[in-house]
């Protein structure tokens, strides 16, 4: 058992800091995307994917690796959320680009309850 002020409550108040870093930077990206007109949608999506997820490997591949065989019995489903992680980012920012940032972030933040609720169903 932990104290109050202890090791649980500094946890509790990074995790928060880093939620609240990662709501910021996501919020953004779609604005950021819009200042380099330029490069393409799709291209900006695939390095976001691209560097995104080899970040993700690498913070992952332990947990990968302890869960190997789980991962392999339901093959299907994992390659149906790799499929989805892939096409997100190239979704995301080419819609940025074709409806602008403020009707595409609100479409996609809006459709993401309905497909989860789908998704659960």
């Amino acid at each position: 058992m932990t104290r109050p002020g202890g090791n649980a409550a500094r946890s509790v108040g990074a995790g928060s800091l880093c939620v609240l870093a990662a709501s910021v930077l996501w919020g953004t990206t779609g604005t950021a995307a819009t200042f380099a007109p330029a490069v393409g949608p799709l291209a900006i999506g695939a390095v976001a994917m691209g560097l995104g997820g080899l970040l993700q490997a690498l913070v992952a591949a332990p947990g990968i690796a302890r869960q190997a065989p789980e991962l392999r019995a339901r093959r299907g489903v994992v390659l149906l959320g790799a499929v989805a992680v892939a096409v997100y980012p190239l979704a995301f920012y080419s819609s940025m680009h074709l409806a602008g940032v403020a009707v595409g972030t609100v479409i996609s933040i809006g459709t993401a309850p309905l497909a989860s609720a789908v998704i659960e169903r």
